[in-house]
């Protein structure tokens, strides 16, 4: 039988280990969460920057509980990678372009689709309500959730040779793209060939006359300089949308006010991006005319637009197969 003294001890010990316990316990139930999110542009960007305000804004409203680690530059991921990893559970988020998602859905091509959308109200009000529920379904099944769809901005083509004004000026000219497959069909229809290579090897690839355009959004082509090889420009109204994804297993395991704090966040963001990067047109347009170059802009002339569609109309028909009839008519009507 233990005496007084031993007994006490034995009290006191008990109290102390229940207590280390208890203070572990309260240290898990609100440790601090990282979210690994790699992107494939630099920090500095608008995309780079709006990601770092989502981890900045997420920590301030839940004390520090999460902890944002971007991954710029694609130094750990970018593009189809990144969306891989997220699905993989390798990393937690990314809000990468839609052409690093076809392998996960086939419908993130169609949003792309050339003189499609009348303007960039019409795109937005298409990637954010019920019209992309396909996309959001495939994503789903492939281990996704979806946190928002936004607006890449607008796209420009720019070659070195000659500026393009009608849609026979395509031919013959060997434009890059980074897959686009829509695109591509479309371009290739109007008499253009087309090769996949990556937009910081775009500069030298223009110089050396490997390749004679660049199909780009308006922000990189200004941010790279490409300008100062391809200074014809043609704003090109095939729209592209980045989307803000996590993993859907760990997603799933986030207290519920969290994941609404997250939505809402990402939504937010994403609609402020879209009245940026197009409220910058006549910042880019600035630029490219200090650099020398010259622009056009057939969305402005509904003739011009009408002779484009008709250039692509058998393009329209092998979407229309490829697709639905249905939603290729939904965004050309």
């Amino acid at each position: 039988m233990k005496d007084g003294s031993t007994l006490r001890r034995s009290i006191l010990a008990a109290g102390f280990v229940a207590g280390v316990v208890a203070f572990g316990a309260v240290r898990s139930a609100h440790a601090e969460v990282e979210i690994k999110f790699p992107i494939k542009v630099n920090a500095s960007t608008e995309r780079g920057i709006m990601t770092q305000r989502f981890g900045d804004e997420l920590a301030k409203a839940t004390n520090g509980r999460y902890k944002l680690t971007i991954y710029p530059g694609g130094q750990l991921y970018g593009g189809a990678k990144a969306a891989k990893a997220v699905a993989l559970g390798n990393v937690q988020m990314t809000n990468e372009p839609n052409s690093g998602f076809t392998g996960f859905t086939k419908n993130a091509n169609i949003i792309e689709l050339p003189f499609g959308f009348r303007d960039e109200k019409h795109f937005q009000s298409y990637i954010r309500g019920s019209k992309s529920a396909a996309i959001r379904k495939d994503l789903d099944a492939a281990g996704f959730h979806v946190l928002a769809l936004f607006d890449e901005g607008p796209f420009v083509i720019a070659s070195r040779t000659k500026l393009i004004k009608e849609p026979a000026d395509f031919k013959g000219q060997v434009i890059r793209t980074s897959g686009h497959p829509v695109v591509v069909s479309g371009l290739k229809g109007m008499g253009a060939s087309t090769v996949k290579i990556a937009l910081n090897e775009v500069y030298s690839a223009i110089q050396q006359g490997t390749i004679t355009g660049v199909y780009t959004t308006f922000d990189a082509f200004i941010n790279e300089k490409l300008y100062e090889v391809a200074p014809n420009v043609l704003m090109f109204p095939s729209y592209g949308a980045y989307f803000w994804v996590a993993n859907k297993a760990w997603w799933n395991t986030l207290p519920e006010a969290d994941r609404k704090l997250m939505d809402d966040l990402a939504v937010k963001l994403g609609k402020e991006y879209d009245e940026l990067i197009w409220k910058k047109m006549d910042q880019f347009k600035a630029a490219l005319a200090k650099g020398g170059g010259t622009l056009n802009d057939p969305t402005r002339s509904a003739g011009a637009v009408d002779r484009f569609q008709k250039a692509m109309s058998k393009t329209y028909d092998k979407l229309r197969a490829e697709f639905g009839k249905e939603r290729v008519d939904e965004i050309l009507n």
